[in-house]
């Protein structure tokens, strides 16, 4: 994972997603009309104050596989958000999608961060799952929070704090680890095993 070059990598990103409609689904931006639109949306999400995105590459790998961020950040009361979640097909519930996300909650969390949170369209079950599955604890429902494509948009609050990391960052690195895969790149033990613990969506 490396910090996004939109000169470098963004042409490469666009090209991911290009004519997957069903992926911008859930999302408040996108789908994008052509690269350079695109672009310019990249463009102007980087230059947030309260946003760093990062790109995503397979181990050895030179192009990318997707991207997310740090966002909403507020540092002075120690909460940031991990946000703009945008992995291929190619990436979706693998090993990297996973230490993509642990990567960045070690590094907020050994920053000082308090509080790590993951927020997510209601009717994207998909992101709900992985926020439960990565042991985030759902905080509520925020009800008419966006306005999203025409529609009213519900958001799912989940959280993680400082006190929590403590207890998964150690079962992150042991579901990471290259004794929990085969040689064809399969996991042993799924992650739920080793965070051992059982969230309700309410």
């Amino acid at each position: 994972m490396l910090p996004l070059d939109i000169s470098r990598h963004g042409a490469a990103l666009h090209g991911l997603f290009a004519g997957d409609g069903e992926h911008w689904r859930h999302l408040p931006y996108g789908p994008f009309s052509d690269e350079a639109a695109f672009l310019a949306w990249l463009q102007a999400t980087a230059a947030l104050a309260d946003t760093v995105l990062y790109a995503v590459f397979a181990k050895d790998g030179e192009r990318p596989l997707g991207f997310l961020a740090y966002r909403q950040i507020v540092a002075a009361h120690g909460a940031i958000e991990i946000g703009h979640v945008n992995f291929s097909r190619g990436l979706r519930r693998t090993r990297q999608a996973t230490e993509a996300v642990y990567l960045l909650l070690h590094a907020a969390f050994e920053a000082g961060y308090r509080r790590c949170e993951w927020r997510c369209d209601a009717l994207n079950e998909a992101s709900a799952r992985a926020a439960k599955r990565f042991g985030f604890q759902f905080e509520g429902r925020l009800r008419q929070a966006m306005v999203v494509k025409g529609r009213n948009r519900d958001t799912l609050l989940f959280s993680m704090l400082d006190s929590e990391w403590r207890r998964l960052k150690p079962a992150f690195q042991a579901y990471l680890a290259d004794d929990n895969f085969s040689p064809d790149g399969r996991q042993l033990r799924p992650l739920g095993e080793y965070l051992e613990v059982d969230h309700v969506l309410a």
